[in-house]
């Protein structure tokens, strides 16, 4: 849902937005060259899940690839210097009283114990969460969906529940125009944790409930899955290869993503669609792929060379 539905809807509030400012011509959002390290990232996460479907199974091994990831993602986003290309970042409350620590120490400490906290939050409020979504469903739900209901809710409404605060700051974002960027960067970034440290979550938890016994078998239904977010992740990442995010790419997303969600028997095919799509973006940026490039020097210059 963050990429097939939020992705376009930060282009279409940017689209907008242009608009009502009397500003013409083709709306694309672009991303700065450091910037690459988030889709370089996203690519790679996404490509490892090539491996969980031929296993057919979630391990402890594949949450400790999923957390090396992120761990190595969040290191060099920390040793990154502050850019001085594009526009101000706006930062307030929680960020920037952490960017305002001086001491890395502190710093450090600061967002370990904001990481902590919030997974303690996490356990303690998951539990009637979900059971208050069920409650809702069988409610108001059970009648319009039938025995899909609860699923349903948990599955789409939830997300939205969670991830409320951060679409609304990244469509404020996008609606001023000159911030699009850091929108749309925002919503890729999330896709990095929720394709690393998130799923490593899973393995990990079963794996302490069960004593360290065995893995988590796929069945049919969650291998779809896993392959059509594989699949749509990969497209998301072959249009930005020229870090370059056009309607084109938009309406590719959106159109198919409203087709999983609304014929669930046509999950596989989309996911197949998704692949094809991929395919005919990096034929079609040929020439023009600049993430790799833009992610070398990136790494070179500013995060091994930081002064």
């Amino acid at each position: 849902m963050l990429t097939g539905f939020g992705w376009p809807l930060i282009l279409l509030t940017l689209i907008i937005q242009r608009r009502r400012n009397g500003q013409l011509g083709r709306s694309t959002i672009e991303l700065r060259r450091e910037q690459s390290i988030e889709v370089v990232f996203m690519l790679g996460a996404s490509l490892y899940y090539v491996w969980v479907l031929i296993e057919e199974e979630l391990a402890i091994f594949d949450a400790i690839v999923w957390v090396g990831i992120f761990v190595a993602y969040m290191w060099m986003l920390a040793r990154l210097p502050r850019g001085k290309e594009g526009p101000e970042e706006p930062l307030l409350g929680p960020s920037l009283a952490i960017v305002e620590i001086k001491s890395t120490r502190k710093k450090t400490g600061a967002i370990i114990g904001l990481f902590l906290f919030a997974g303690l939050t996490f356990v303690l409020i998951t539990d009637s969460f979900v059971t208050s979504i069920q409650n809702l469903a069988q409610m108001f739900l059970v009648g319009l969906l039938g025995s899909g209901a609860v699923f349903f809710t948990i599955q789409w409404i939830a997300p939205v529940l969670s991830e409320f605060p951060e679409k609304v700051t990244a469509f404020n974002w996008a609606r001023q125009i000159t911030l699009a960027p850091l929108a749309l960067l925002n919503f890729i970034s999330s896709s990095v944790n929720e394709l690393t440290a998130l799923v490593a979550l899973i393995p990990v938890v079963y794996f302490v409930s069960s004593g360290g016994v065995g893995s988590i078998p796929l069945g049919q239904l969650q291998w779809v899955e896993i392959f059509l977010t594989m699949s749509q992740s990969l497209y998301a990442c072959a249009s930005l290869l020229d870090l370059k995010y056009d309607v084109e790419n938009a309406l590719v997303l959106l159109v198919l993503w409203v087709v999983s969600t609304a014929v669930i028997e046509a999950r596989l095919l989309v996911a197949v669609l998704f692949l094809v799509f991929a395919a005919y973006e990096t034929l079609r940026s040929r020439g023009h792929i600049v993430v790799f490039s833009a992610f070398r020097d990136t790494v070179r210059k500013g995060v091994l060379h930081r002064s």
